[in-house]
């Protein structure tokens, strides 16, 4: 992979605009875990089916920094890329920009742990994820 890697737009609607008239925090939440899927699918992460073996990223911690007002109309592009790869989780950086103008409205920090989906309980970073993240440049 190479980063950062573009991951999804948005485009700011009219009724995701809060009574001040700027984008309200659930939206770019929303937008923000969007992109978290979107990255995995990216490095190769499968999602197995319910009930099924397998290893899947959990969000274990996710923090939203607000830069500059969004309102209606405007287009907005998200990016990421790993910001620490550790034993059993990734921490992901991730960047919410006016798609015009490249102005950083939002930026998020999410630290993913890996889980055992039947064990229910955490595991090391798989290799393949592990490879395809430390390919960055």
């Amino acid at each position: 992979m190479r980063f950062p890697v573009p991951l999804n737009a948005v485009v700011a609607h009219r009724w995701h605009c809060d009574h001040f008239g700027h984008l309200n925090a659930r939206h770019y939440a929303a937008a923000f875990d969007d992109a978290i899927f979107i990255f995995w699918s990216q490095a190769g992460v499968e999602v197995p089916p319910p009930g099924q073996p397998g290893v899947i990223p959990v969000t274990a911690q996710l923090k939203i920094e607000y830069r500059s007002e969004v309102t209606a109309g405007e287009v907005l592009a998200i990016s990421g890329q790993p910001a620490r790869i550790g034993g059993k989780s990734v921490t992901l950086a991730l960047t919410m920009q006016e798609a015009a103008t490249g102005r950083t409205v939002a930026t998020c920090e999410v630290v993913e742990v890996f889980f055992d989906a039947l064990a229910r309980q955490s595991v090391p970073v798989p290799d393949p994820v592990r490879v395809a993240l430390q390919g960055a440049g």
